[in-house]
């Protein structure tokens, strides 16, 4: 059986277009309104997405934010992935900021995607915390590999990796928590600058 058509468009298509205006509305009203106060039938007038269709992708709001929140991390990791191996045989002084750069540029140059990735995740549900919580394991695992091959190499000294990550991760989410909500915050780059001064510090010095 053939899928029918509309405007030029398969059903699969029409889903992936709306799941594509769906994504865009839920970064921009959860990431400047927040998750609580963002409700289905907001999504839904925002992305131009009757909530018959919305169903048809999303079981509730909470998934919806989930997907949102995916696709800003997933991006961020993939991201990160990317600059380690492109930078393969350069020096770890030289690849951990290239990399950590790659991985929180995305989440700070578009304050949206920070307010989401570092301040609505937080607590919002038991589901979210663990998917939050699995991401984090995929970086402290990067890490720690990373870190490992780099001591076998002689370029650093041996060290808690997975505790210099998870410090890292933390002070990273309270300090971009407190760029988001100050008026007066300093533009992106400052920041980035910032946060890859500590990551060398915790990772590599």
């Amino acid at each position: 059986m053939t899928s029918r058509t509309y405007s030029g468009l398969s059903a699969s298509e029409r889903d992936a277009e709306r799941r594509s205006r769906l994504l865009a509305a839920g970064r921009e009203l959860i990431g400047t309104q927040g998750y609580a106060a963002v409700s289905v039938e907001k999504l839904c007038a925002a992305s131009k997405v009757s909530s018959r269709h919305f169903y048809q992708l999303y079981e509730n709001k909470e998934a919806a934010f989930l997907d949102v929140y995916d696709s800003i991390t997933k991006q961020s990791l993939d991201s990160a992935v990317a600059s380690l191996e492109a930078t393969e045989g350069e020096p770890m002084m030289q690849r951990i900021p290239k990399a950590f750069l790659a991985y929180v540029g995305p989440m700070v140059e578009d304050i949206r995607a920070a307010r989401i990735a570092f301040v609505e995740i937080m607590g919002a549900s038991p589901l979210i915390e663990q998917r939050r919580l699995s991401y984090r394991e995929l970086l402290v695992d990067l890490v720690v590999s990373e870190g490992a091959a780099a001591v076998q190499r002689g370029e650093l000294v041996d060290r808690d990796f997975r505790f210099a990550t998870l410090a890292l991760t933390g002070a990273a989410n309270a300090i971009v928590y407190d760029w988001t909500l100050r008026e007066d915050r300093e533009d992106s780059a400052a920041l980035e600058a910032q946060l890859t001064e500590l990551a060398l510090d915790l990772l590599a010095r």
